[in-house]
């Protein structure tokens, strides 16, 4: 049964291969782009409460600039939105960073027959059909045009990061309105009725930009300064649901007093969704009139949703937030809700410290230089020594995580539990556990010991 658990725990799990990452020693005197080396490796797994998996994974390098993204994409309603968005969003981003000639350039080699790619996706190496394709490059070289031609300000990451959210989530909308009568209607209706939480990390060599719209969240795992070996979980993002009491302000501010009872109820956005934040769900979006016209005609009278007099109620804005990586910053956690459903932040960023100490003892021996002293070497193995009552079982983060969030207990891992969770009929499946995805992004330490601060 062990065996077969772990089978289950591991199928979906990833490492990403981050080009040069871990693979050598830094030192002072050397000059190297600054995303090189910041990312030791990542650790990637999902495991699927809902059938399809409504959840989505998402990692690639920026092939003009130096930096790396990542992203958790929890759908609602269906996969539809989820999938798409994981798949467009990062070429918004790459896009919105380069230097308006080098984009124009750029744009002018889409029209050959070569052209050049923005970014380099990992582990995904599905496509949309042809004509779906054709669409969004159509939207994306729109809104690189939009780039150009709009006025050189000083450079600003959170825009960046808000301008591609929130010009993803219009260009959904707008490819339903312009393609009424596109054989691929019903794929864009499904993808614009549905809907979509985010959240991006863009790392670049010691600065991380999180952006997050709904409740999916990013932890840095950090080890305390005290000397001690403890951790801290820094929490880079915020839950917008009704949790969240400057949310509910923010929503209930934009509509007029008399719909107060009605904006937030039950707990949810107008009685029936729970983030307050997302891409997609065009039905709390669009004006009365194009719902009629539009949503009606495809899902009938009862897709209407009552109450929606001043839309939009929901909006894919993201909020940003930016932390410059120290040299006691190991890892950055990012989930989705199924995650934290069961699990405290300060809970896995502990796991997954304890998994690093575990997993050491699974590793050669690896001094971090040259002149190192015997007093460094004694310290190095007794912590290895440490390490083997924490080997762990899987050699995966990801799934480390997993393992715990559906078979932890008071008691320790409690491999009943564990095995009924995952044993559950599809049908009841999804009234116990959510779908679950997570990227496990570990730091480079020798990178951020000797980083300069003027990076």
């Amino acid at each position: 049964m062990i065996c077969q658990v772990s089978r289950i725990l591991r199928h979906n799990e990833t490492i990403i291969p981050v080009s040069g990452a871990g693979s050598r020693n830094w030192s002072l005197d050397e000059v190297m782009p600054a995303a090189t080396y910041s990312i030791e490796s990542v650790d990637s797994n999902q495991l699927a409460s809902n059938y399809p998996i409504e959840d989505k994974l998402a990692a690639a390098r920026c092939l003009h600039t130096t930096g790396y993204l990542f992203g958790v994409f929890d759908g609602h309603g269906g996969p539809e939105c989820s999938q798409v968005v994981a798949k467009r969003l990062f070429n918004y981003v790459a896009a919105a960073l380069l230097p308006r000639a080098q984009l124009r350039r750029l744009v002018e080699e889409w029209h050959t027959s070569c052209p050049t790619p923005l970014i380099q996706v990992y582990n995904d190496p599905s496509l949309f059909v042809s004509e779906l394709q054709k669409i969004y490059d159509e939207s994306l070289f729109r809104y690189c045009n939009k780039l150009i031609e709009s006025i050189a300000a000083d450079f600003s990451m959170e825009e960046v990061l808000i301008n591609a959210f929130t010009q993803l989530d219009e260009d959904l909308g707008r490819e339903v309105l312009e393609n009424q009568h596109s054989d691929v209607l019903e794929s864009l209706m499904k993808v614009a009725l549905s809907g979509a939480v985010a959240c991006v990390a863009h790392v670049d060599g010691p600065h991380l930009h999180m952006a997050n719209a709904g409740d999916c969240g990013a932890v840095l795992g950090s080890q305390k300064q005290d000397g001690g070996g403890g951790w801290q979980a820094i929490r880079l993002t915020s839950d917008h649901c009704w949790e969240n009491h400057a949310e509910v302000e923010r929503v209930l501010s934009e509509h007029p007093h008399s719909e107060a009872d009605y904006v937030v109820r039950d707990q949810r956005l107008l009685g029936l969704l729970m983030p307050f934040r997302a891409f997609g769900d065009f039905r709390f979006k669009w004006d009365r009139q194009t719902q009629i016209k539009i949503i009606q005609q495809y899902g009938g009278q009862d897709v209407i949703i009552p109450h929606c007099l001043t839309p939009p109620y929901l909006t894919a804005l993201p909020e940003v937030t930016y932390h410059r990586l120290g040299p006691h910053d190991r890892f950055l956690l990012m989930g989705s809700d199924g995650l934290w459903e069961g699990m405290s932040a300060l809970d896995a960023v502990s796991l997954v410290g304890e998994y690093m100490s575990g997993r050491q003892t699974l590793q050669p021996v690896h001094f971090p230089r040259q002149a190192v002293t015997l007093r460094e070497i004694a310290q190095l193995l007794e912590q290895r020594q440490k390490g083997l009552a924490l080997k762990p079982v899987d050699t995966n983060a990801s799934t480390h995580l997993i393992r715990h969030a559906l078979g932890g207990s008071d008691a320790g891992l409690d491999h009943s539990r564990l095995s009924h969770s995952l044993t559950l009929p599809l049908e009841v499946r999804r009234y116990f556990r959510d779908d679950i995805s997570i990227h496990v992004i570990f730091f480079d330490q020798n990178f951020l010991r000797v980083c300069p601060i003027e990076i």
